[in-house]
């Protein structure tokens, strides 16, 4: 049986804190134009986990949401305070989603290039990258 690290995370002003251990769902490196919206960078990192294996820390109550009309399944979870992306439930998977640019440690997996198709002309070759 594997062991895995257990990941923390936190939003830049620190009142949002979180924990998530393996085994891991997904890791997905998205560049999709709504990624790239969401996080104002190139491509969002996002670590999956299922919920048991997440534990909210401090702050869970100042977290808020925005989510995409259905059908459609895109949303965004951030500090009320510092604005930093905090982790969100998927409820169609019993995952959370957390934002791995938020912790300091690497999971034990490999990222997946997630919305490869979609993607700017400023930053391209994430493929050979991974």
């Amino acid at each position: 049986m594997n062991e895995y690290k257990t990941l923390k995370g936190e939003c830049l002003c620190g009142q949002v804190s979180w924990e998530l251990s393996g085994p891991y769902e997904f890791f997905g490196m998205c560049q999709c134009s709504r990624c790239r919206k969401v996080t104002g960078a190139a491509f969002a990192t996002n670590l999956f986990v299922k919920a048991k294996q997440f534990k909210w820390i401090s702050g869970e109550d100042n977290t808020g949401k925005y989510a995409l009309e259905p059908p459609n399944t895109f949303g965004n979870a951030f500090c009320k305070n510092c604005g930093s992306r905090a982790p969100r439930f998927i409820p169609s998977k019993g995952w959370m989603l957390a934002p791995l640019g938020s912790t300091m440690v690497a999971p034990e997996i490999k990222p997946t290039l997630v919305c490869a198709k979609d993607h700017t002309d400023w930053f391209s070759g994430l493929e050979e990258i991974i």
